[in-house]
């Protein structure tokens, strides 16, 4: 039999197949998998390239829904969408289509509107439109091909608990009848929560209905807080435990976002890890490391003033993968492909 070229992820040997060979940075093999979003498409592409096969998950995320609430595929700019899929596909992973409630503006120009609870509270309260949002959501899988459905519909009202977890069930039925799976990404949370969002996902439905429930170890330190880190292990920690008592891990994944934020003078705004590293460099800073949770971060100045940056690198997101594996956790998924530590996916010569 012919060996399989290998692959280094995080100090973890795989199979160009996507299984583990060894499992010598967690106490289990953990599969990885990542978005690929239109914004940082050719980058995202070029992972999936580069990776040798070690993503077993490819999530494209260019769903959406347009002014009235109905569901439409965004292609990137330059196109290439179902090339990628196939190129995907063709990589050796299981292969998504992401839908998220970002709202197109009601006229050309118009912004997006980021999250939008209210259009879903409309479909949600109307069995027609529901169902018929259901069917338009399917029919976008089949055109593009993919073998499972991401919904990722977030900041959704506390009231809507049981109608959203009411349409997974819908959709994971109608879903399965074409033999796809449902995968349904949700806001961290670590205890029952009457905040919007995290209120709205019963997380213990939405899992005995969906194949999977994807939950965000993510923003725990955001442009609202201060400086510090993306998703320290003692929080994610916490969620993770949180979520085995309302879903078994084997359906469970873990998302971690690789990329850091810049928190300056005049607001915080997020940045890749190639950005972090620029900055360092060009300032000469000095990067530091929180005990325990390897995040490296570092201080600047610039013309205008101050800045504290706290980023991901192959070190840390290593420690969180050991995290997820060592509560038996199975797999994560990196938000999002392109913005990463370009050591943490890498061909082993």
């Amino acid at each position: 039999m012919r060996l399989a070229k290998a692959v280094i992820l995080a100090g973890i040997a795989w199979s160009s197949a996507g299984a583990p060979l060894a499992a010598a940075a967690t106490p289990r093999g953990v599969r990885v998998g990542g978005w690929v979003t239109p914004w940082d498409f050719g980058a995202g592409v070029e992972r999936i390239r580069s990776s040798g096969g070690v993503l077993s998950d490819v999530l494209f995320f260019v769903a959406r829904l347009d002014h009235e609430g109905d569901p439409v595929v965004v292609d990137p700019a330059g196109g290439g969408l179902e090339e990628a899929i196939r190129e995907a596909r063709g990589a050796g992973a299981f292969v998504w289509m992401t839908i998220v409630n970002d709202r197109e503006g009601d006229a050309p120009g118009k912004a997006v509107r980021l999250k939008d609870a209210a259009v879903v509270h409309t479909i949600l309260g109307d069995p027609a439109r529901r169902r018929e949002h259901r069917a338009r959501i399917a029919d976008l899988a089949r055109r593009l091909g993919v073998a499972g459905v991401d919904l990722d519909y977030e900041n959704l009202f506390a009231q809507d608990r049981d109608l959203y977890s009411a349409f997974v069930r819908e959709l994971a039925s109608d879903l399965h009848a074409e033999r796809r799976l449902l995968s349904v990404t949700v806001q961290p949370k670590a205890s029952d929560s009457g905040a919007q969002g995290p209120a709205a996902s019963d997380w213990a439905a939405l899992c005995a209905a969906a194949d999977r429930l994807q939950i965000m170890l993510y923003n725990e330190h955001n442009a609202s807080t201060e400086p510090g880190p993306v998703a320290s292990k003692r929080w994610a920690g916490a969620i993770l435990d949180f979520a085995a008592g309302r879903c078994d891990r084997s359906k469970t994944i873990p998302v971690l976002k690789v990329s850091g934020m810049d928190w300056g003078p005049a607001g915080a705004e997020w940045i890749p890890h190639s950005r972090a590293a620029a900055l360092a460099k060009r300032y000469r800073a000095r990067i530091e490391r929180d005990r325990g949770d390897a995040v490296p971060h570092f201080r600047y100045t610039d013309a205008v003033g101050r800045h504290t940056v706290y980023f991901e690198d192959t070190e840390s997101l290593t420690e969180k993968i050991r995290l997820a594996g060592g509560r038996g956790y199975g797999r994560v998924v990196l938000w999002s492909l392109g913005s990463e530590d370009p050591t943490l996916l890498r061909r082993k010569k």
